[in-house]
């Protein structure tokens, strides 16, 4: 059931990116409409995703606890993932351009488009808010963290970069969060519409990673070995790492969060490079072409690997 969950995921993903690669192929866009979609994407669909995201969620008191434990874990973990790409880079010796793609895609990952349906398919809506509760933190990170990393890779110093921070996909996660912890709901003419369109930046997204890979170089950059080893610290190191954490912590200390909670984080954590890294590199003049050979190659092996992750967890947990 899981295999299959992962299998269509990824299907629907790598046939919208062999769309926008027909499209680019046929002449329907060329490298002058590649940066106008990247601009749409930037500006129109992704802020509206962000803010429409926040008004669909609902926490009741009875699952308050365990959100505010998803929160504080995810940000604990992602400062693992930090921690790790930063080593990882420094052990590679990689320049500046190629480390802040790399520590960047280390942090963040798909936990939208592959892990939400993963997770709802597993633990029902229960699951789904936990998930959400991480890409809540995940928001945060990529528009503040993610975006100095991005930015600081060509060069830009980290004073002009965090400048960057704010843009119109920031204040869409700060417009969403307060309406969040507020209570307050988007009419439902607006979230038909604005949600509507916002829902079409997976869709974009994939077109553009298509379209990307036509006119780019990807093949020299799939066969780089930073690829592969990115690949091996998200998809197995990373969550094998984590799960054995704290299946020792519940045995030695007895504190074990909750086991949802737990299962959620780590599938979550186990998830390929996030797609919309490429959108970011782009915007901030970082090297789009490698996160497109990121989010390729770990995604390809994902197929593999998070069967893998969720036996082990059935068996640690």
């Amino acid at each position: 059931m899981q295999t299959e969950i992962i299998l269509s995921q990824i299907l629907i993903l790598g046939i919208l990116v062999i769309i926008g690669v027909a499209a680019a192929a046929f002449g329907v866009l060329n490298e002058s409409a590649r940066e106008i979609l990247a601009k749409i994407i930037f500006n129109i669909t992704l802020p509206l995703m962000l803010l429409t995201t926040f008004s669909r969620m609902d926490i009741t008191p009875k699952l308050l606890v365990n959100s505010y434990s998803m929160m504080i874990l995810s940000f604990a973990v992602m400062m693992f993932m930090l921690l790790t790409g930063w080593l990882s880079s420094r052990l590679l010796r990689l320049n500046r351009s190629d480390s802040s793609v790399f520590i960047t895609h280390s942090v963040f990952g798909n936990i939208i488009y592959l892990g939400y349906p993963v997770v709802h398919a597993l633990f029902g809506d229960e699951g789904l808010l936990y998930a959400s509760m991480m890409q809540l933190v995940s928001n945060v990170l990529m528009w503040t963290l993610g975006v100095v990393l991005l930015s600081s890779g060509n060069g830009t110093p980290v004073g002009k970069s965090m400048l960057k921070v704010f843009n119109i996909n920031t204040f869409a996660i700060i417009i969403g969060l307060v309406m969040f912890l507020a209570g307050i709901k988007l009419p439902e003419v607006l979230m038909k519409s604005l949600g509507g369109l916002g829902n079409s930046n997976t869709y974009l997204s994939m077109i553009y990673i298509g379209v990307l890979m036509y006119y780019g170089n990807i093949r020299g950059m799939v066969g780089r070995k930073i690829v592969y080893f990115l690949t091996f610290n998200k998809l197995i190191a990373v969550p094998v790492l984590l799960a054995v954490f704290f299946s020792l912590l519940s045995g030695f200390t007895g504190y074990q969060p909750d086991k949802l909670v737990l299962s959620v984080l780590i599938i979550e954590s186990s998830m390929p490079c996030m797609a919309n890294i490429i959108i970011l590199a782009k915007v901030f003049g970082a090297d789009e072409r490698l996160a497109t050979a990121n989010v390729f190659v770990s995604t390809i092996v994902s197929l593999l690997t998070l069967p893998l992750i969720l036996f082990m967890m059935s068996i640690l947990f």
